[in-house]
């Protein structure tokens, strides 16, 4: 697997990651379901292990397009 399609890879899962947890908060809190503190925090906590790897992954996908290394 190339370097490229592990940064794109990353990207993704990272952000599919983001969007699924956000939508599963934002949507109960919309449907007045209140889930479990437990899972809450579980699902907050896949946000934050998930962002650094988002930001890391667009950085170097934005760098390569301007002709970065």
């Amino acid at each position: 697997m190339s370097d490229k399609n592990k940064k794109n890879l990353m990207w993704s899962i990272s952000l599919m990651v983001i969007g699924v947890s956000a939508i599963i908060l934002n949507g109960s809190n919309l449907l007045n379901i209140e889930l479990p503190d437990i899972v809450t925090r579980i699902i907050g906590i896949a946000e934050l292990i998930a962002l650094p790897f988002l930001i890391y992954s667009s950085a170097k996908i934005l760098w390569k397009e301007k002709g970065g290394k």
